[in-house]
């Protein structure tokens, strides 16, 4: 088997990414666009030692989940992954990924559940992230990034963005662009505008712009500040307004300096009964509807009493602890982001939550402290980013003995990875993916652990 070769392959499973996986003389050869079932005709496009990666030349036996795609950009944008896939059959496919993960760690598990999907799986993102850039002509636009690229390509109408954000993105880009402002050119760290941020209340209909300039000069540009006056007049829900600067030739969005230009400093916006304040850098979950679904499958698997302690771990704006709050005596948050905690302080006087303490640091810095002011967790909530937890902090969670811990995870991997070493001390209960970005390879899982019995 060698590059450009071509073969007919049987797809027998889908990797992390949705891509079809097929064997060829033993080696595993990854199909971009295949689906499990599938029969097809392919051309080796990379050969390795260890795995090959092929292109579709011909579908042989099509999967009766195959479905024509809904976005005029899908496969070439580096959104959506699973368009293709009928979307009950994405779900399955989610729930299995965690479980081949889980296998390959040789974990003890329950069954898992089916990943909960959403009704109408469309529009749900109520955070855009437009990069602005130049062309190879010098023209600018604003767009996705292509697969594997930093080049961006024009979307007409986004399907899992929400629509009313998407259009003033798009809106707002052409006033930009109309009144000579350049977008952002990575090679020489030239240009006006790198991205374009915009968030939106799912309940509330609350609209923020974060516009991301690369110069500090521009925060005072009158030109700059007149648009985006008119963008405010033109549109009663937007309720604030920022400039945000970033001179770093890095792929960070957001730069350190936050010039607040008009409105309120936050928006707001709730999960369940309780209302939460958002700013521009503070981690909101970005399908609303799904993170109440998320945080309701966490509550009912704790199984938590009156009498218990939680602590709160990468706590964010503090959403999980006050959602679990009525259940709970007392909720310690830990997030090292400063901004995040003074979120979560507003959200928890916001709300009337008397029961819960938000505090500011590493999670191994406060958990030793915690351990000096001796306060014990009976239940610990994990929430990590997508590295997962680490050494230092499994350590000391299983250090605190706490009896039941609830883990949120955005990455399967590193979740089965983090649960390997705590299953020494802990039984895994219930494991429950969710769905909360459809057409898309990633998934929550909520997975509850209780401290064996000796």
């Amino acid at each position: 088997m060698k590059k450009n070769d071509v073969s007919k392959l049987e797809i027998i499973d889908n990797g992390m990414n949705f891509e079809g996986i097929a064997k060829n003389n033993n080696m595993v050869v990854f199909v971009p666009g295949a689906i499990i079932g599938e029969t097809v005709l392919a051309k080796f496009i990379k050969v390795n030692k260890n795995y090959a990666i092929a292109k579709i030349e011909q579908m042989i036996t099509e999967s009766r989940y195959r479905v024509k795609p809904f976005c005029d950009v899908f496969g070439k944008c580096g959104g959506c992954s699973s368009q293709h896939i009928e979307y009950d059959m994405q779900l399955i496919l989610k729930s299995k990924l965690v479980k081949n993960l889980f296998d390959k760690q040789k974990l003890k598990y329950p069954k898992i559940e089916n990943t909960v999907g959403m009704g109408l799986p469309y529009y749900y993102r109520n955070k855009v992230q437009y990069p602005m850039r130049q062309d190879s002509k010098g023209n600018s636009k604003i767009g996705f990034y292509l697969k594997r690229s930093h080049n961006v390509i024009y979307n007409n109408c986004c399907y899992i963005q929400n629509r009313v954000i998407d259009i003033l993105a798009k809106e707002l880009s052409e006033d930009l662009i109309k009144s000579g402002f350049k977008g952002y050119n990575e090679e020489d760290n030239s240009g006006d505008i790198r991205h374009l941020l915009i968030r939106r209340g799912y309940h509330t209909k609350e609209i923020m712009v974060v516009v991301i300039v690369n110069k500090e000069e521009l925060v005072y540009d009158s030109k700059l500040i007149d648009i985006l006056k008119n963008i405010v007049r033109k549109n009663e829900c937007i309720k604030s307004v920022f400039i945000n600067v970033n001179e770093n030739n890095t792929n960070e969005i957001l730069g350190d300096k936050l010039e607040h230009i008009l409105g309120d400093e936050y928006i707001s916006d709730y999960i369940g009964d309780f209302k939460f304040f958002i700013s521009p850098k503070s981690f909101f979950q970005v399908n609303t509807l799904q993170a109440e679904v998320l945080y309701s499958v966490l509550k009912e698997s704790l199984l938590i009493n009156k009498d218990e302690v939680i602590f709160d771990l990468y706590s964010g704006v503090g959403s999980i602890g006050i959602f679990l709050s009525k259940e709970a005596k007392k909720i310690y948050g830990i997030e090292i982001e400063k901004e995040a905690v003074k979120m979560a302080n507003l959200n928890i006087i916001e709300n009337n939550v008397t029961n819960a303490e938000y505090i500011a640091g590493s999670v191994e810095d406060k958990i030793e402290e915690f351990k000096i002011r001796n306060i014990k967790p009976d239940i610990i909530v994990v929430d990590p980013p997508r590295k997962g937890l680490d050494e230092k902090s499994i350590k000391y969670i299983l250090a605190f003995n706490p009896k039941k811990i609830g883990y949120v995870s955005c990455n399967p991997a590193t979740l089965s990875r983090d649960l390997k070493l705590l299953e020494s001390k802990y039984e895994i209960k219930k494991v429950v993916p969710v769905d909360m970005f459809p057409f898309t390879e990633h998934c929550e899982v909520v997975t509850t652990l209780e401290l064996k019995r000796s």
